[in-house]
């Protein structure tokens, strides 16, 4: 299984991991998923992509605007997916609705998918570490969709991730103050900032970015950096 799951960012914020995608995809046809999207028209954001991949040597890429559309032999086709940013709310609840979510699971056997943001979340064991509470944060999103089953592929070791982690124009103290409420309510967490990856390699969990990510695991919280492994 290999997985780069991004905090959020994007240009140079996350050239790390856009060469290891550009590595692993080797020249193949990359899926472009940005079905969470909900920022402006789709055509910028599809564009937006191809200029993202275009310095890494990545050309070859289809987009899918229905979740209905990623199915096995669109996949089979593919070295490599990305999962872009957005509601992750009504991300997830598209996937869970179609076969999307079976496939994508599946394909982890043979390929790689990077996520950023709403598309790194998913691949938690759970995506209530993105919902709006009482605490006032920029990077939580509303459950527009009334989604019930918000249990994500859980594909970290049973962890959830905490993206756009420590966002500028958040209060410090807020963003501390929502991570240890949902460690509260029995989350282990992974905060990425924007700069930073989580790569998954197998077994194997590594920091990969500009700037430390945060560990939560119920009292210990652990600051990793840029090649430290998640235990």
């Amino acid at each position: 299984m290999k997985l780069i799951l991004c905090g959020g960012g994007c240009g140079d914020q996350v050239k790390e991991g856009y060469e290891i995608f550009a590595r692993e995809v080797n020249g193949g046809k990359v899926l472009y998923i940005p079905l969470a999207w909900n920022n402006g028209n789709m055509e910028s954001c599809i564009n937006w992509f191809k200029q993202e991949m275009l310095p890494y040597g990545i050309t070859d890429i289809e987009d899918v605007l229905d979740a209905k559309d990623i199915t096995k032999e669109k996949l089979d086709k593919c070295a490599g997916v990305f999962i872009g940013g957005g509601n992750t709310f009504k991300l997830l609840k598209m996937l869970k609705e179609t076969e999307a979510f079976d496939n994508l699971n599946e394909f982890l056997n043979r390929g790689i998918i990077m996520g950023g943001s709403a598309g790194a979340l998913i691949f938690g064991k759970s995506i209530d570490t993105c919902l709006k509470s009482n605490i006032e944060i920029s990077s939580t999103d509303e459950n527009i969709v009334d989604l019930k089953d918000t249990d994500g592929f859980n594909k970290i070791n049973g962890y959830s991730i905490f993206a756009h982690y420590k966002k500028e124009k958040d209060k410090p103290e807020n963003v501390l103050a929502y991570a240890e409420q949902l460690v509260g309510k029995g989350h282990k967490l992974i905060c990425l900032p924007e700069e930073t990856n989580l790569w998954v390699n197998g077994d194997k969990m590594v920091i990969v970015g500009q700037k430390p990510a945060e560990v939560f695991n119920g009292n210990s919280v652990v600051v990793l950096n840029n090649n430290d492994v998640v235990l």
